[in-house]
């Protein structure tokens, strides 16, 4: 942070160059948001810290940047499950991280079982006196404000009786709803009683699970909407199915035609609450009479726990992820299998919400329909998977969109675990478009984990054009938290930033630890390339630590302290400082204070280093300074999140030069050019510098010019100047011509006077008129001809 005093002496002018290199180091450190505090503590709106977050698989709670107004730095929102005494079911809350303090965001719902009387005025469930679980979070909107969320809780009444997902958006329109989640979907009917449930379920008698949430579009990059995926059972052979559904507009007056089928109220009509509809996508393919959208590829075994994520130009193309288990379809897998597809526009009969999906593996691809080639044979099926060895176990995947290089568009890169010699590894893969289309796994084929150590729940982000991975692992000292990053764009290679984040035991928190940054890759951020806000893209996470309770906290990246440097190119005005910071693994912002006390006052224009670990030496070159006079100054390093200074150091500029005494002599005529003697006298080592100016003033009458004159007071036109500058002792003749404007006044009017003023700069940007004499010029007389 800048400081902005003043000193006594005045600001000091700045000319600056900042330049910076990265080496190799050592491990990073954290900050904690904020330090010695949880995530979820505020005990008005019903978050008691005493009590535990949930510890069930596959998480407790979601993390992403954002923010309200378009354009402003992202800063983290957190979505979780909370555990409620005296009996009361589990509650889902959102808080976001600001200004060194975390906010709980909604003080009620609309639309919701609850939202007339709501034991818990943070809560966000539908139903409060159920438990709501697996919360999602993040933003849509136009300018990518709005923040979305999703989880699943056990709907009760009739056509109902089973888990159901929800979506719902926060209010920050400033009516009468602000700061409430709004509850959106169509009519699914009420159960019986009370207000309609806006269910996401493809069949809302079904179990549904595990939802996660992307904002996106398929064709306005700059009004994403809250695309959601999730897992259900199917009502044909009781198998999870992968289900996407992608919103429509809001503002909707019905959903009408929409399926999944709302039911009709009074008016003939199916409701949209929260004036939204949700479409699900993809070919009929499962379920009776094969009318659902599943993303399964073999649709007789379970799919489970998806993701979501929009890449490629303007971040129009959704992916999703997730893995496929238990035995299916005879002849085909038994094993875990890892799946990545992308929506492809398809307007044909059979075809819900005009895409159909596409998977692509590691060696092959299919569509996902009726004949799904990935599904045609156990080869196949491996093919189109994303498995390190398609015949071991792979699960919980996640994926994110970003890209390494920024002049590529943004790709999906996936990460999650697999046996590998009888413990479960981390792997990250990322999607090629050439030769052809396939995904790669990086980091030379290999885990970024642990050999022979358990390492489960990873989750994967970008900051700016660096992926990030966290995941969780069993070492000799207990569960704790890894948390790396890649370099080498052409060959990403895996840097591990720290490796000791204390984390509840697995047995209890079998759970993701998840992790985002302030410039995730969006078209609001430039993919990645220029931070939203003008943040540094500092990444954050949330982890569940504690066994009794279970906590849930937050930290983020952090550099290490800066070394402020030696000054070196030392003048009367100028100056060189160096300073290095170690990154510790992210991107961070680097400057000099500096002023003629400690209180500083002004700071050099930061520039941003790139992730990397050891020292990182930058230097400033500043100008303006004033002469003689001591100078302090030292380095700065800034996160999204906190401020580092350097020790104080202090430079002294060279005394100024003694000024001289100037005498000028009487400037005598050679055609168009003046010539005017003039020496310097004074003490050893003083000088004289000198600037010799010729002026005309021009009167005008009307826009009529009538008289040009060394003296009249009217326009003041420059007509030909010259500098020197002369040691004491030294003496010469200076030329100072006329420029174009004098030569054309004499050429008009033959005869032309000039003001010749001869100045002498005294420091510190003063000159003072030391010589000032009226020089006459005169146009050569033509002499005529003899007839």
């Amino acid at each position: 942070m800048t400081n902005r005093g003043q000193s006594r002496r005045g600001r000091v002018a700045l000319a600056v160059t900042v330049v910076a290199l990265a080496t190799a180091g050592s491990a990073a450190a954290f900050q904690a948001l904020p330090p010695g505090s949880q995530v979820n503590d505020d005990p008005a709106a019903g978050i008691n810290k005493a009590l535990s977050v949930s510890g069930e698989d596959p998480t407790n709670a979601d993390v992403v940047g954002g923010a309200l107004t378009a354009g402003k730095p992202a800063v983290p929102w957190a979505i979780f499950r909370q555990q409620e005494g005296s009996g009361s079911a589990d509650q889902v809350f959102s808080r976001s991280f600001a200004n060194g303090a975390w906010t709980t965001r909604g003080n009620g719902t609309v639309g919701g079982r609850s939202s007339a009387s709501p034991k818990f005025t943070g809560s966000l469930n539908f139903d409060q006196g159920v438990n709501a679980e697996a919360p999602s979070i993040d933003f849509a909107g136009a300018g990518r404000t709005v923040p979305w969320a999703t989880w699943y809780e056990n709907t009760s009444g009739t056509g109902f009786g089973n888990n159901n997902v929800f979506a719902s958006r926060f209010d920050n329109t400033g009516d009468a709803n602000q700061g409430k989640w709004i509850f959106a979907g169509q009519s699914r009917g009420n159960g019986g009683s009370g207000p309609d449930v806006p269910s996401l379920n493809i069949h809302t008698n079904e179990d549904a699970e595990n939802p996660s949430v992307a904002g996106g579009s398929t064709v306005d990059p700059t009004k994403p909407g809250p695309w959601v995926t999730w897992q259900e059972t199917s009502n044909s052979n009781a198998q999870d199915q992968i289900f996407v559904s992608k919103p429509l507009r809001p503002g909707m007056a019905n959903c009408d035609n929409v399926t999944p089928a709302g039911v009709v109220d009074a008016t003939g009509h199916v409701p949209a609450i929260g004036g939204f509809c949700f479409q699900d996508v993809g070919v009929q393919r499962a379920g009776q009479g094969n009318l659902d959208p599943s993303l399964n590829v073999d649709v007789n075994r379970n799919g489970v726990e998806p993701d979501i994520a929009f890449t490629g130009a303007n971040d129009s193309v959704p992916w999703v992820v997730w893995y496929e288990k238990d035995p299916g379809t005879n002849g085909l897998a038994t094993n875990e299998l890892v799946f990545a597809a992308k929506a492809e526009a398809d307007t044909s009969a059979g075809v819900d919400g005009g895409f159909h999906w596409h998977v692509i593996g590691n060696n092959g691809n299919g569509i996902l329909n009726g004949a799904t080639s990935c599904a045609a044979s156990l080869t196949a099926e491996q093919a189109c998977s994303l498995n390190s060895n398609p015949g071991a176990d792979a699960e919980d995947p996640q994926v994110a969109a970003g890209t390494m290089n920024p002049a590529n568009p943004t790709a999906p890169w996936v990460t999650w675990d697999e046996t590998v010699g009888g413990v479960k590894q981390v792997f990250v893969s990322r999607f090629v478009a050439t030769p052809t289309p396939h995904f790669q796994i990086v980091n030379g084929g290999q885990p970024i984990s642990t050999a022979g150590l358990n390492s489960t729940r990873a989750d994967i982000t970008f900051s700016g054009n660096t992926p990030y991975v966290s995941w969780r692992e069993e070492t000799a000292s207990g569960t704790v938290g890894f948390y790396g990053h890649f370099v080498n764009a052409a060959n990403p290679t895996f840097v591990l930033d720290e490796s000791d984040v204390p984390l509840t035991p697995t047995a209890q928190a079998d759970v993701r630890e998840p992790i985002s940054s302030s410039c995730i890759a969006t078209p609001f951020n430039s993919d990645g390339s220029a931070c939203q806000g003008g943040a540094v893209g500092t990444p954050f996470f949330l982890f569940t630590n504690g066994t009794s309770p279970l906590g849930l906290f937050a930290d983020a990246y952090q550099p290490g302290t800066p070394v402020t440097g030696s000054a070196s190119g030392i003048s009367t005005s100028a100056a060189t400082v160096d300073a290095s910071v170690d990154p510790e693994g992210a991107s961070v912002k680097v400057s000099f204070q500096l002023g003629t006390t400690t209180a500083y006052g002004q700071s050099t224009a930061a520039q941003t280093l790139s992730p990397s670990h050891g020292a990182a030496p930058f230097s400033a070159q500043l100008a303006g300074l004033p002469a003689g006079t001591t100078i302090h100054y030292r380095a700065v390093a800034a996160s999204d999140f906190g401020t580092f200074v350097g020790a104080d150091q202090t430079l002294t500029t060279s005394p100024a030069s003694p000024v001289g005494t100037v005498t000028v002599g009487h400037a005598r005529v050679n055609g168009t050019t003046a010539i005017v003697p003039v020496s310097c006298s004074g003490a050893p080592g003083a000088k004289c510098s000198l600037t010799l100016g010729m002026s005309v003033r021009e009167t005008f009458r009307g826009h009529k010019l009538v008289t040009v004159s060394a003296h009249l007071r009217h326009k003041v036109v420059g007509v030909g100047s010259a500098s020197v500058t002369l040691a004491a002792g030294g003496s010469e003749t200076v030329r100072v011509s006329l420029n174009r404007a004098g030569r054309n006044l004499l050429t008009t009017h033959h005869v032309l006077k000039v003001n010749l003023t001869v100045t002498e700069a005294v420091g510190n940007g003063t000159s003072i008129p030391v010589s000032t004499q009226t020089v006459t010029f005169k146009a050569p007389r033509h002499r005529r001809g003899r007839h």
